[in-house]
């Protein structure tokens, strides 16, 4: 397995303990819900759900078609965004009380931009792992 492959996946698990503690916090204070429920959705869907499709979409689907390599420096990228994004999210929803406002909003609509970004970059690499490579 590459190391970008390697590194989505261990982001992944990263982003699934933070969740599930975060998880944990709000069942022993319930007060927490109304600030960090976001966060805790927002880890365990594109943090831990999100980056392990991505390190395992970028390890198999490639490979189908014979293309078992895919551009490392937009593997890379992707994952720096994507982990940029999902912090500034997380931060903004914290530093907002979980309803960002003023400069907060903004970083929470960076952070959501990045993580698009993320997901179109390997969207892009995918279809192009799809397309059939000829043997001679």
């Amino acid at each position: 397995m590459e190391r970008y492959a390697k590194n989505f996946v261990r982001a992944s698990l990263v982003y699934f303990f933070l969740a599930a503690l975060l998880g944990m916090g709000m069942i022993v204070y319930p007060s927490w819900v109304d600030d960090y429920l976001q966060i805790h959705v927002h880890f365990m869907l594109i943090g831990w759900m999100s980056m392990m499709i991505f390190g395992v979409g970028y390890h198999i689907i490639p490979r189908f078609q014979g293309h078992a390599i895919i551009p490392r420096a937009w593997a890379n990228f992707h994952l720096l965004i994507a982990s940029v994004g999902l912090m500034a999210m997380g931060v903004a929803w914290w530093a907002g009380q979980g309803a960002p406002s003023g400069p907060w909003l903004w970083t929470l609509a960076i952070g959501g931009l990045l993580n698009f970004v993320g997901f179109m970059i390997f969207a892009v690499i995918m279809y192009r792992g799809l397309i059939p490579v000829k043997h001679d």
